[in-house]
């Protein structure tokens, strides 16, 4: 970093910031000219149009087109969901409040029987929601699942199914996929158990995941868990 030697050299600091305080100055004058002269132009045609005896169309006059302008995309709230989600599990912690199968295949939420486990292999609950992750990158494929999970839950959905591949592709056919989504979903609340899901869904490629009831399907029939 650049120091001060001398008063010469403090001197200059000084008139370069007056200069460019100057010209913010300058810029926000130019700015309230401009808003002015369309304030005034946008004046002098209501005013022609208003001795011509032209008047604004009434909401109630206006004809229907059929087209419906387009709902507004909350982008700066979409930006702030996925900044939380992101937030909300990392890709190396590896909670405790999961119980492991002995053969490694399946997890369930701790006050949660193994059985459960079984009963999401054997088809139990229908599988009702899926996601590939097949061409995405950690990033795009974390924000996926996160996404896909909170929806799916929304709809209603208990049993869904993610597909992360076996890694086949991957630099020393390591399945990187296949161990952060697990760590992922040990993460999220909202899943109760997760199982590696049978040959006829994906094999070792897919997991089946139960997700917590929401509150309008708690009322619907579901295997006990």
């Amino acid at each position: 970093m650049k120091t001060l030697s001398s008063f010469s050299d403090l001197k200059s600091v000084g008139a370069k910031l007056k200069e460019e305080a100057e010209l913010r100055l300058e810029e926000k004058r130019r700015a309230a000219e401009r808003a002015a002269r369309r304030r005034q132009e946008a004046s002098l045609f209501s005013s022609a149009m208003s001795d011509m005896g032209v008047r604004p169309l009434k909401k109630e006059e206006r004809a229907d087109t059929g087209k419906r302008r387009p709902q507004p995309i909350p982008h700066q709230s979409i930006a702030e969901r996925k900044a939380v989600l992101h937030a909300s599990v990392s890709d190396e912690v590896d909670t405790l409040v999961f119980l492991q199968s002995e053969d490694g295949r399946c997890y369930w939420r701790e006050g949660l029987s193994p059985d459960i486990c079984r009963k999401l292999r054997r088809g139990d609950w229908t599988v009702q929601n899926h996601l590939d992750l097949h061409g995405l990158r950690t990033d795009a494929a974390r924000e996926a699942v996160l996404e896909f999970l909170r929806s799916s839950q929304k709809a209603g959905a208990r049993c869904v199914r993610i597909v992360h591949g076996k890694g086949n592709g991957s630099p020393g056919h390591q399945p990187v996929l296949k161990e952060k989504v697990r760590r992922w979903l040990k993460q999220c609340g909202t899943v109760m158990a997760f199982a590696e899901a049978p040959e006829i869904d994906g094999g070792a490629g897919a997991v089946l995941v139960l997700l917590s009831a929401s509150p309008r399907t708690l009322s619907t029939e579901a295997p006990h868990l």
